[in-house]
């Protein structure tokens, strides 16, 4: 083997090399992920003499920066950062839209919720916004703030039957995204009992009219 195929082979194996660390530092270095979901809530509201009803449930809006999978935490007033290792398995206002949709669904006075195509003709139209789901810690001790604005539209006559806001906090004991989500999990089932709630007093406003 002449020198310059030697040198051309010794080159060639240190790259390779180079790439196999590369490679290896890449995976172990990188930080693992923790994700979080917000779940539905098993939560049945009675609606006396009240005829199942067809339930149209929107997607829920988001404000600007809720849009994504950040856990957002503020230590300062005004500033918004995310939490490095940990996120939400999938955007705050989907998972709130999903657990709105399930527990409306185990109602016996709901006969469908609609969220895609629309099937039938639908008796309600829900829709919500996601003003602010954050976690404070710049106060000497943590707040959970989930926030919430909704309305529920009769489809006949066409109006605005109830407007309401949600505005829940939750002081934590530690501060940590683990507590951050369980006390976004205990808001949003408050929340979505007013929601249910407040969708079972138009619906039965609907019958006595």
């Amino acid at each position: 083997m002449t020198s310059a195929i030697r040198v051309l082979a010794l080159g060639l194996m240190l790259s390779a090399i180079s790439l196999v660390a590369g490679c290896t530092l890449s995976a172990t270095g990188a930080q693992a992920q923790t994700t979080y979901r917000l779940l539905a809530v098993p939560l049945v509201v009675s609606a006396a003499n009240v005829r199942p009803v067809v339930i149209r449930l929107l997607a829920v809006g988001a404000a600007p920066g809720l849009g994504g999978t950040a856990m957002l935490y503020s230590a300062q007033p005004g500033q918004i950062e995310p939490y490095r290792d940990s996120r939400w398995v999938a955007p705050p206002a989907d998972l709130i839209r999903a657990a709105i949709a399930q527990t409306l669904s185990r109602q016996s006075w709901v006969s469908a919720v609609e969220q895609a195509t629309p099937l039938a003709p639908a008796d309600w139209t829900l829709h919500c916004d996601l003003v602010r789901l954050d976690h404070d810690v710049f106060a000497g001790h943590g707040v959970v703030h989930l926030d919430l604005t909704c309305q529920i539209v009769q489809a006949s006559p066409r109006r605005v039957f109830a407007h309401w806001h949600v505005d829940g906090q939750q002081v934590l004991a530690v501060n940590d995204a683990l507590h951050y989500a369980q006390a976004a999990q205990s808001l949003l089932q408050r929340a979505v009992a007013q929601i249910v709630t407040e969708v079972a007093r138009a619906a039965g406003h609907d019958v006595a009219s």
